[in-house]
């Protein structure tokens, strides 16, 4: 009950503060975000978009690059989830360490074309993702702690146009650099010239005013734990699906089908064009229309194995952005509708750690699987109709079924998971006392064989 009392006041002082906010601030907000992604779009394709790429130009495997990616998004989960439990840092100094961070991502680009080793690359592109992890966190913290329902609907839809629109500008550029540049030298200008085009956005970032949300109040209890954690489960697995592909898709069309690379930029140039328009297209749509995008989604991996022509992936990658976009608001728009209970702070953390955790997910399955590229699109595919599962039985906005059982069988999923983790919990405490136990004996043993053998050496000097 007190629980309820905590949230509840969370909500009112929540409330308080979006009417505070001047219609025209959310503007200022809302314009300044869509205007640093109109340029961080660029950015992106010139460095991120083109990582892949770089790495098998240079000898790496599907195995090496899921080692690269493993490491990475392992050590951005971590950083994640101490913000999770320890949210206080995202909300102290917002616009400073924003600012550093926004820029510290950029200058990485501009060190990792000059190394082919591993480890090098690993620990590069590992402070990368964190720094792109906080990024994501501050800016997700402040639109969803700043702006109403319609106004994140209506944001994150233009700031994924806004985005797309930037990144065919990148991608273009970025696969005539690929064609006609030296190939000894070519991702070092690419990636520099990205960099400087990032330094850019984060000057507008400088301009934000997110004043009112130093210090801000969070809710310390979920009022609906199972609709989070179904949410949660859902994003995961979707986004993972998308990941695999992202890993696997770039080396089948050049290794396996023998596309040239300027081909694998140009399917990410097609995908980002189809994903500009599906953004406005997919941003007024209901739940029900999302959920469709996400059934029809599920036919990417299908189309890529029966298709042996480099070029016609191009094609499918417009296809399957179109429909992954509409898919991917289902996260976006249901956090915007739990913001109000849950928080902004988390909404925003959460958000970006579903990607990692995905990421993290996709790099464990290309380690496992290697260069099957059948049994990964194959894994890709699971992913996606899974996905669908859960979003027609256990999450209620999007389900094909009434939404009381709908949220029954959401309850029966954390029920379930809670169960699972508690007993795991306890095994593994178990677990953890018996091996004390074990090796507190051997260090016994251990002990009384060194007495017994200092004695016996001291009876045999005397």
């Amino acid at each position: 009950m007190k629980n309820i009392v905590v949230l509840r006041l969370n909500l009112a002082i929540w409330q308080v503060n979006v009417m505070w906010m001047k219609s025209e601030d959310s503007r200022k907000i809302a314009w300044a975000l869509t205007l640093e992604i109109l340029l961080a779009g660029a950015y992106v394709s010139l460095t991120r978009g083109l990582f892949i790429i770089y790495l098998t130009s240079i000898g790496y495997s599907v195995d090496s690059i899921s080692f690269v990616t493993l490491s990475s998004a392992l050590s951005s989960i971590i950083f994640g989830i101490l913000i999770y439990k320890r949210p206080n840092f995202i909300i102290r100094r917002i616009k400073a360490k924003l600012i550093t961070f926004h820029a510290l991502e950029r200058l990485t680009w501009m060190i990792i074309p000059l190394t082919q080793n591993l480890f090098t690359i690993l620990s590069l592109y590992s402070i990368q993702l964190v720094s792109s992890f906080l990024i994501n966190t501050f800016i997700s913290y402040i639109i969803y702690g700043s702006l109403t329902e319609d106004l994140i609907r209506d944001v994150t839809a233009k700031r994924s146009a806004a985005n797309g629109v930037s990144s065919i500008m990148g991608f273009l550029a970025g696969t005539a650099l690929l064609a006609f540049l030296p190939p000894e030298s070519k991702f070092k200008y690419i990636f520099i010239m990205g960099s400087l085009i990032g330094l850019v956005s984060t000057l507008i970032v400088a301009t934000l005013n997110v004043s009112h949300l130093e210090g801000k109040m969070f809710p310390e209890a979920v009022e609906e734990p199972e609709r989070i954690f179904s949410s949660s489960i859902f994003s995961i697995v979707f986004f993972s699906s998308g990941n695999i592909l992202g890993i696997v898709w770039a080396p089948y069309v050049i290794r396996y089908l023998g596309g040239a690379d300027y081909i694998a930029s140009l399917m990410s140039l097609a995908g980002t064009m189809s994903n500009s328009v599906a953004s406005l297209f997919w941003r007024r749509r209901s739940f029900k229309s999302l959920h469709f995008g996400l059934i029809a989604n599920a036919l990417g991996p299908i189309l890529i194995l029966v298709t042996p022509w480099p070029v016609a992936h191009v094609g499918i990658n417009i296809y399957t952005s179109f429909t992954y976009t509409g898919a991917s608001f289902i996260t976006a728009f249901l956090f915007a509708r739990y913001n109000r209970w849950f928080g902004a702070i988390k909404s925003g953390i959460l958000l970006v750690l579903f990607n990692s955790c995905a990421q993290l997910v996709a790099s464990i399955t290309g380690l496992l699987i290697k260069e099957n590229f059948i049994i990964l699109f194959l894994a890709a595919l699971s992913a996606k109709l899974a996905a669908s599962l859960l979003a027609s039985l256990t999450i209620p906005e999007t389900a094909l079924i009434p939404e009381n059982l709908a949220r029954t069988y959401s309850q029966i999923l954390y029920n379930s998971s809670l169960m699972g983790y508690q007993m795991g919990v306890e095994l593994s405490k178990e677990t953890i006392m018996m091996a004390l136990r074990f090796l507190a004996l051997l260090l016994t043993v251990i002990i009384l064989y060194m007495i017994y053998y200092i004695l016996w050496i001291l009876i045999n000097l005397g």
